[in-house]
Order: C-alpha cells, then sequence, then structure tokens
C-alpha cells in the first residue's frame, strides 16, 4: 500500500493540497485555506474535512450545520479529533435533518454529500433502506472524484448491493482505492484477506497492511495490529504485544483502543483479569460508537455473562451496533426481533441491512422473508435472487432454498435439471430433505427420468438417516422389486422403521398385513416428531409447536407450542415464524 500522512491516510494529492490549505490558514487566509480545505475534503481527506468543519463552526465560511456535516464526514473516516468533538456534543440532528442536509449538499454538487446520502439509504437513516438508490449515489461520488463514495461502490458490487453482484470487478477497484491510499479502501481490504473475501485468504497480508497504518501512527491501524496479536491473526498470539498496541490506540484517543484494552481487562490478557472494571470500559467504548465494543456488550447481555441476562438490553445494543453498519449485529437484532413473532417487520429490516452489508446469514433470512412474506411484502424475484448469493456463498439452507426454486419456478424461470443437479449435490453433502427430493424425482420420474436404481440409491441414503419418508420408499421398493430385487422380508423391516418413527401409511399397510410393529413401544407420530426436534431439526420443532397448539392426540399447551415455535423459528423456519406472530395477534386483541 502506498500513500499516507500524519494527517490521514490518503492519497497523495489530497494530502498535498491539505498542505497547501495549512500554510494559507497560518498566514491568516482564511478564504484561500477553506476553498483548498473543500477541494480535499470532497475527495475524501478526512483531516481537510475537520479543519473545513471548524472554520465553519467558528464563522469564517459556510455554516454551523455544513460544519456538522464535514466534521461528522471526518468522523466517519475514523478521524480522532473529529470523533472527540462529536462525543462532547450536547445534541445532535435528527436523522431527517441528517439525510436532508446530505441530501441539499448532494444536489448542490457535493461528492462527499452523495457518499453520506448513500450511506443514509444503505443503513436506512433517516429514511427507508434503498440499496439501488445508495448504489446510485456511491457511483456519482466515486466519479465525482470522491475516495469513500468509490469504496463503497466497490463494495456495493462484492456485495451484490444495489447492482449485480461482481466480485472480481468489486475487488479490483478496492484493491486500487487501497493502493491509492484511502484509508476505507486499505482497511477493507486488509478484512477482505483476512476473511478470504472475493480473495484468497491471506492473514499474514491482513496483518502487514494493519502493522503497516500503525508504523504510521493511524489509530485504526493500532487497534488492528493489537486484535491479530491477541487473536493469532497472519501473527503468532502474543497477549503482551496485543495489550501494548490496544494501549497506544488508547493514549492516541481511539474509541477502539477503549474496547481493545476491556477486552484484555475482562479476559485478563496481559494484564489482571478484572472482569467488572473490563466491562464498565467496555460500555464507555461503545457509548463513544465503537460499533465491536456493542456487540460484545449485547452478546454478554443475551447470555448473562459478567452482567445480568436481558435479551431486551442485548437487542438495544446489537440495535446500535445494527445502525451504524455492523453486519452481524444485524443477524443478532433481527433473531432476536423474530423470536416468538416478536416484530417481523422489524426483523426484516435488520435482515436486510445485513444482507446489503454482506452477511451470508441475512441474505439467507432476507431472502426466505421475501419468498414467504413474512415481516414484508413477498417478492419472489428479489428473495430469490438474496437465496442465490448465500447459496453461492456456501450457505447449505440458501443452497436448498434455490434449488426448490428452480423446481417450482419461484422468483426465476422453473428449471428441473438444474434443481436436479443442486438437489444432488446437497444430497451428496448429507442434506437428507435432498435426499429425499432427488430419491422421489427418480424413483418417480418427477421431473427426472425414470430409474428405480438411481432413486433408491438417494432413498437408501435418507432412510439410514431415519427419515420416515425415505424408510417408507425403501419397503415400497423391496415390495415391487424397483431398483432392488424383490425381498418381502426387508421391505417389512423397511416399512416397520418407517412405522416406527410415524409414517402413517406404512402402519396401515402393516396392519393390513396383520404385521405388528412394535406395538405400544413404537413410536406414535408425535414421539417421533419430538424425537427429530430434540436433535435439533426445525421442521420437526414446528410440527411439535403445531401439535401443543391446536391438542393433536395431546393436551393443547400454548406455552409449550411459543417453546417449540421459538426454537424452530430461531433456525430459520417460516412456518414457525407465521405461527409465532399469529399467536401473538391474537393475544394483543
Amino acid at each position: 500500500m502506498t500513500g499516507g500522512s500524519k494527517e490521514g491516510f490518503v492519497s497523495g494529492e489530497a494530502a498535498d493540497i491539505f498542505l497547501r490549505a495549512q500554510e494559507l490558514a497560518e498566514a491568516g487566509d482564511s478564504t484561500g485555506a477553506s476553498a483548498l480545505y473543500r477541494t480535499a475534503a470532497e475527495k475524501g481527506h478526512p483531516a481537510s474535512a475537520f479543519m473545513l468543519g471548524q472554520m465553519m463552526a467558528a464563522g469564517l465560511c459556510g455554516s454551523p450545520e455544513e460544519g456538522f456535516f464535514w466534521t461528522a464526514y471526518s468522523a466517519s473516516d475514523g478521524y480522532i479529533r473529529a470523533r472527540k468533538i462529536l462525543e462532547k456534543a450536547d445534541s445532535y440532528p435528527s436523522d431527517s435533518d441528517i439525510l436532508a442536509l446530505s441530501d441539499g449538499l448532494a444536489e448542490a454538487g457535493s461528492p462527499a454529500a452523495m457518499y453520506a446520502s448513500g450511506m443514509c439509504r444503505l443503513l436506512g437513516i433517516g429514511t427507508k433502506i434503498d440499496a439501488e438508490g445508495a448504489y446510485k449515489l456511491f457511483r456519482r461520488s466515486g466519479e465525482a472524484g470522491n475516495a469513500d463514495g468509490a469504496c463503497e461502490e466497490a463494495l456495493c458490487l462484492m456485495r451484490g448491493a444495489g447492482a449485480g453482484r461482481d466480485r472480481p470487478a468489486g475487488i479490483a477497484k478496492l484493491k486500487a482505492l487501497a493502493d491509492g491510499g484511502c484509508l476505507r479502501a486499505v482497511l477493507k481490504y486488509a478484512e477482505c484477506l483476512e476473511h478470504g473475501y472475493g480473495v484468497r485468504r491471506d492473514p499474514a497480508a491482513a496483518f502487514r497492511i494493519y502493522s503497516g497504518l500503525a508504523d504510521r501512527k493511524e489509530p485504526l491501524g493500532e487497534y488492528h495490529t493489537g486484535r491479530c496479536y491477541m487473536d493469532g491473526i497472519g501473527i503468532k498470539k502474543d497477549p503482551y504485544m496485543a495489550f501494548s498496541w490496544y494501549l497506544v490506540a488508547q493514549t492516541m484517543g481511539a474509541a477502539e483502543g477503549d474496547y481493545g484494552m476491556a477486552r484484555c481487562m475482562m479476559g485478563g490478557i496481559g494484564t489482571d483479569r478484572e472482569g467488572k472494571k473490563g466491562f464498565e470500559l467496555l460500555l464507555t467504548a461503545a457509548d463513544r460508537g465503537c460499533r465491536e465494543a456493542m456487540v460484545m456488550a449485547g452478546q454478554l447481555c443475551e447470555r448473562g455473562r459478567i452482567t445480568k441476562k436481558s435479551a431486551g438490553k442485548a437487542l438495544e445494543f446489537y440495535l446500535r451496533a445494527a445502525e451504524t453498519g455492523s453486519p452481524y449485529a444485524n443477524l443478532a437484532a433481527g433473531d432476536i426481533l423474530s423470536e416468538n413473532g416478536r416484530d417481523l417487520k422489524g426483523a426484516f429490516a435488520c435482515y436486510l441491512r445485513g444482507a446489503l452489508l454482506g452477511n451470508t446469514q441475512c441474505m439467507h433470512a432476507a431472502g426466505t422473508a421475501l419468498l414467504s412474506g413474512l415481516g414484508v411484502k413477498k417478492d419472489d424475484k428479489k428473495g430469490f435472487e438474496f437465496c442465490r448469493m448465500a447459496a453461492e456463498d456456501g450457505f447449505m439452507k440458501s443452497q436448498y432454498t434455490v434449488a426448490n426454486c428452480y423446481a417450482h419456478g419461484r422468483g426465476t424461470k422453473r428449471n428441473f435439471k438444474k434443481a436436479l443437479e443442486l438437489h444432488k449435490e446437497l444430497a451428496d453433502k448429507g442434506y437428507i430433505k435432498s435426499m429425499l427430493y432427488v430419491g422421489e424425482a427418480y424413483y418417480n420420474g418427477d421431473g427426472a427420468p425414470t430409474d428405480a436404481a438411481e432413486g433408491v440409491k438417494y432413498l437408501r441414503m435418507g432412510a439410514e438417516k431415519e427419515d420416515a419418508l425415505c424408510e417408507y420408499y425403501m419397503g415400497d421398493a423391496y415390495t415391487a422389486g424397483r431398483g432392488v430385487e424383490k425381498d418381502p422380508r426387508k421391505a417389512e423391516q423397511w416399512y416397520k422403521r418407517a412405522a416406527s418413527h410415524g409414517h402413517i401409511l406404512s402402519r396401515k399397510i402393516l396392519d393390513a398385513k396383520g404385521v405388528a410393529y412394535g406395538g405400544s413401544d413404537a413410536e406414535s407420530p408425535f414421539e417421533s416428531f419430538l424425537r427429530k426436534a430434540k436433535s435439533g431439526d426445525a421442521q420437526s420443532m414446528y410440527i411439535v409447536g403445531r401439535y401443543y397448539e391446536d391438542g393433536i392426540g395431546i393436551d393443547a399447551d400454548i406455552d409449550q407450542a411459543k417453546v417449540w415455535y421459538g426454537s424452530a423459528a430461531k433456525k430459520g423456519n417460516e412456518a414457525a415464524k407465521r405461527a409465532l406472530a399469529d399467536i401473538r395477534a391474537r393475544e394483543q386483541k
């Protein structure tokens, strides 16, 4: 990476303009200085944005309102002096005022404000989330010379946010910006290297970038260098080096330094363990705007570690982090909001924001919500697209959903060949539902050429994992001699297994033959679903919830129904989420 200065790790051109502005300011030429500060600030130079904001606050140019915009812009780029001023402010403009100010400056031609307006739309600040609108603004901003806008345009291309996903183009653009010295791009590119997002995973290269920033006295670089030493990212773990770098970042005034030191104190890393004091420092870092601190505070509240367990308090922290751009916090907040049908509309907003920020699980959750109309107006096309991207990222549940979308023509053109191909891949990876799909397709000639032997191959795979339907089909195959040699004894064995797991037709077949399948010791359908639910199967959890809600063969128990629906909803079961929402609606009447 190239470029950099003591006043912000940015491109040489903007840094040179900043230095000329400084000379004019020292000579008492506030008009000339402010003009140059603005030129550099529009390019994304945080120190110039800060100085311009201070001149406006002092009444030397512009207006106090615009001065706030430039100070906030500088703070968003991690500029410590700007962040400290905002931390001490008695009040802040409302989200709608921030949006109006950014939009007004953007309409007047400010590339920096175009970037800010885009962020408002991407995160839903003062307006609804609008990925397409955000991308257009980022693109305009970048084309007008603003490095931050160009960086977000690159990230949108990588994530498929508001534009078709094109990771090679996005990562190439991001790297070029990083090589040019844009701090935001440098940090994002290092993150991509650390996690293997769009590039080959190379934690050691990420560490070299972070430590290079640290050597230039960039506080965020110092923090990330400490994090790498703490967690062994690209470098051997060294708690004392982690502590030292966190201390340096803290001394420089970075909220992230407070967060790192809080981790050290709570974990006894490089220092004595002081859980309570560490948690207090963690809260301080969160109050100062550190997203990572907000997330950790939410996790500790959710789990009841160091502090009192409180889902409500956890949600508060997660939402604060989510609204400032944390992908994980959006997932965590969405999961809490969707639990027990608490706020499905709010949950979708979090999942959508998280998806646009690149979180794969949020892509799946947003996609399935759009496909089902859960908390949002149904939109099969958009739902399919989110699930398709999550599937490309290797998320198995989305791969299954995408395969079914091809099979049924939901959000995309029906394509039985593609559906079968995807289901076969999933079946080979151990996904039981896909084993059943492929087995039925070949066995019955449904969406595939009839090939009983091939069908039995996959049905056997599912049967051996105790799927009742697959066990039934194995009984049918041995009864008719389809795909296997006819064998009544083996057929009976498979029917018994299916019957013991609650398959009604298998029971009827055995009853008609006068064959016992376990009598009173055999599992009832409820017991079969309960067994599978306890082993973690989401669909079975939902069915158990339905048994309790409707009192099917057992005493109705709405509280138990909510418990099982909640467990299924946490695993992404859309039917369970709808059932919880229905119960909640009835209870509120």
